[in-house]
């Protein structure tokens, strides 16, 4: 048998000593504003070098049959439980990558069945929100819109809508009280929509110390409310998902 020395050959920056731990920390809000290093922000490049592992190929089967209504069967929610490093914000920036249809690269044809049809460019309504991202107190600001966003659905407003989906949730936004179903279906409707929630749990950790005193409650309580209204519009959409990544119990955040 030959040994892995003889079968592997380091990549270059391996050998000049050049590799960067820092790398390996992707983040998916990076990928979506295009400040990300290339290896993660050019689809081209990620799937080059990302091995089509079998949940990896299932995953992107299920997402894509839903949004582009060939998925009736499918779920319109999924859960995606490792624990930290085991892939989850990986798979997520795959899913974007497709979901935005810009991939020239034939390697991609390892990652799909050659039946399942790729969205194409602009067909799919995509939202990535990083729970560690959320700031209840300060916000996220979007300068170009004049427009900070306090909770969830603030900034899910604004990233599927723009400026006039945020309109209709800022009273909500700012009192961080759950709003129903009723904007999302006026934002969504029945398009294509990706919606991407990476790393709940540590928003909802922080979330615990925000009053809500109208509702003698915390943004907690009220994230909570609004995820279950959330997944239930999901799943009265023919083409809509929603991925969610969990930590598992045994993490710091698994409570």
């Amino acid at each position: 048998m030959r040994s892995i020395f003889e079968l592997c050959v380091p990549r270059q920056e391996v050998l000049k000593g050049e590799l960067s731990e820092d790398i390996f920390a992707a983040r998916l809000k990076d990928v979506i504003t295009g400040d990300a290093d290339p290896i993660y922000k050019d689809p081209d490049i990620f799937f080059e070098n990302t091995y089509p592992t079998a949940g990896l190929k299932t995953l992107i089967k299920d997402v894509v049959s839903r949004l582009t209504g060939n998925g009736f069967g499918t779920n319109a929610v999924l859960r995606l439980e490792t624990a930290f490093g085991g892939g989850k914000t990986h798979n997520l920036i795959a899913l974007y990558h497709i979901a935005r249809g810009k991939i020239t690269n034939p390697a991609i044809k390892k990652f799909i069945s050659p039946d399942l049809r790729l969205p194409g460019s602009g067909e799919v309504s995509i939202a990535g929100i990083v729970g560690s991202d959320l700031e209840p107190e300060i916000g996220i600001n979007h300068p170009t819109e004049n427009i900070r966003t306090h909770t969830l659905w603030g900034e899910l407003a604004f990233q599927l809508g723009g400026s006039k989906g945020f309109k209709i949730v800022e009273s909500s936004d700012e009192k961080k009280v759950a709003p129903g179903t009723g904007f999302l279906e006026e934002i969504i409707g029945d398009e294509p929509t990706l919606i991407m929630i990476d790393e709940i749990a540590r928003h909802l950790r922080t979330a615990k110390a925000i009053k809500v005193e109208t509702e003698q409650s915390t943004l907690a309580d009220q994230t909570v409310a609004f995820l279950m209204a959330l997944l239930e519009f999901a799943s009265s959409k023919v083409k809509c998902v929603v991925v969610l990544t969990l930590a598992r119990e045994t993490d710091a955040f698994g409570h």
